[in-house]
């Protein structure tokens, strides 16, 4: 790739709102707020690994905050280490999750103070990290496999985009519904630069029972975004096309919800899909779908 490609590619990255597996792609700077601002929000969105480590990390510091008390006071647990801050460290752990050895117990009216304010710490923190575990196991999520590339090729005499998608879980999801658009750089009559967005009318938005695959369809009609459009021309317009899909899920009753976005990259003219269902090798009249070739596509009359 010659430096020039290269860089038209960056550009064009860069304009896209997000990447092709559906992730944010624009820095946010500037909102008004603190990083504790909306915290129940960020701890649920937040990924699993860095919950743990987050929830970990805030035990062990509340745990040496209280051992620091503790070994302020000396004498006042215990069967201690005289001056041991690893002693009430530990004394701290069992005392936060009543776990109570029996070995080292306060005796101080300091220490027992300082062991019933623990204790009902230990209680938030136990009901708070089980609610947002919890939330986190429970919220809905969708599985569903987009194709790598989106199809430009006739259809029924019309030229025809075509992408196709699946429901990779193996349940079905009611009511199923796909919104498109298109956002392209612009200038306006005043020179601005400009991000227009505009929807792109698929053949059949809505699906009632998306189960084994889905090809959604747009018709280029002289009314469409891409009417004499070409990869060259999308590609210089920073265009990207955001899927976003809905539906209920069977099992939980809860709408679920994801999305996909498609460069000028990923746009391929005059090809479409290889078909994926066919009978199966018993010839008992039953349907194989064979998901191994679902990203194929074969020329096709432009």
């Amino acid at each position: 790739m010659t430096y020039a490609r290269a860089r038209m590619a960056r550009s064009t990255r860069s304009q896209r709102y997000l990447d092709n597996r559906g992730r944010p792609t624009v820095e946010v700077i500037g909102l008004p707020g603190s990083p504790l601002a909306d915290l129940f929000h960020r701890l649920l969105t937040m990924q699993w690994r860095s919950f743990l480590l987050l929830a970990f990390a805030a035990y062990l510091l509340v745990n040496a905050l209280f051992a620091t008390l503790y070994w302020l006071d000396p004498g006042g647990i215990e069967n201690t280490e005289p001056g041991s801050f690893l002693d009430a460290y530990f004394f701290s752990v069992e005392s936060m999750m009543t776990i109570g050895y029996g070995r080292m117990v306060p005796t101080s009216t300091l220490a027992h103070v300082l062991v019933t304010i623990e204790s009902f710490v230990g209680l938030l923190i136990t009901a708070l990290l089980t609610g947002l575990i919890f939330a986190k196991f429970a919220t809905p999520t969708a599985n569903v496999l987009f194709s790598n590339v989106v199809c430009i090729s006739k259809h029924e005499g019309q030229p025809t985009l075509l992408f196709r998608l699946a429901n990779a879980r193996g349940n079905r999801l009611l009511q199923a519904s796909l919104s498109v658009t298109i956002a392209k750089t612009t200038k306006t009559l005043e020179g601005e630069t400009f991000r227009k967005v505009q929807d792109v009318e698929l053949v059949r938005s809505t699906n009632p029972l998306f189960w084994i695959g889905w090809t959604a369809m747009h018709r280029i009609t002289p009314t469409s975004p891409f009417h004499a459009e070409t990869k060259e021309s999308l590609v210089a317009q920073g265009a990207e096309m955001i899927v976003v899909l809905s539906g209920v899920d069977e099992h939980s009753s809860a709408t679920v919800h994801t999305r996909r976005s498609y460069g000028p990259e990923e746009m391929v003219w005059g090809a479409r899909f290889v078909d994926i269902l066919a009978a199966n090798a018993a010839g008992d009249g039953l349907r194989v779908a064979d998901y191994r070739r679902f990203h194929d596509t074969q020329p096709s009359d432009l």
